[in-house]
């Protein structure tokens, strides 16, 4: 009996093992698991943080190049030239002009907090939108005055050199801009 009894002892001890390493194994199997459902739920978390941070980023460099747009058409020798031939009065303009500086700014702030490479050229804008504003301004004033206005006009010739150097600012900040999108999209490519 005692060789029974011991068969029935080991027969117990080797089922517990195997029970016990059977139970090791699926909890290491199940550690694994959940580290590698962890690992890929973070790389998961991770491309859809980078896809929305390269939208958000397009998004804004798309305001931006029509923020641009919009200062160098407002700006423009085309435009000086429609205002003054619809007789625009001085506080109609100060009005129109008070309008385009708060996009100016938004243009501004997303430049010098998302875009600094292309701040200054953004500020020189600013500049040239001021200069453009104060000869336009007397301009209108000599007008309302009934001075006789032509081309050779010390105010409205700087006005036309303000709207040159906006548009040809303008012009350069579009291409760091588009440069910035080209980039954009190929960050989010993967390579093969």
């Amino acid at each position: 009996m005692e060789a029974s009894v011991l068969a029935s002892i080991v027969a117990a001890l080797a089922a517990l093992g195997g029970v016990a390493l059977t139970a090791y194994v699926q909890s290491r199997n199940q550690a694994r698991n959940q580290t590698f459902l962890a690992f890929t739920d973070v790389e998961k978390h991770r491309r859809e943080q980078s896809a929305r941070e390269r939208v958000e980023t397009l998004n804004r460099l798309v305001a931006m190049h029509k923020l641009v747009s919009k200062l160098q058409r407002e700006f423009s020798i085309t435009t000086l030239d429609i205002l003054w031939r619809a007789k625009t009065t001085e506080d109609s303009y100060d009005a129109r002009y008070l309008e385009i500086c708060a996009e100016a700014d938004d243009l501004r702030a997303l430049a010098q907090l998302h875009e600094p490479a292309a701040c200054d050229d953004v500020e020189r804008m600013h500049g040239q939108m001021n200069i453009f504003w104060g000869n336009f301004k007397n301009l209108l004033y000599q007008c309302s005055k009934g001075e006789k206005i032509d081309h050779r006009s010390s105010f409205l010739s700087e006005a036309h050199e303000a709207a040159k150097e906006i548009g040809a600012l303008g012009s350069k900040v579009k291409r760091h801009l588009a440069e910035r999108v080209q980039e954009v999209r190929n960050d989010g490519q993967v390579e093969r």
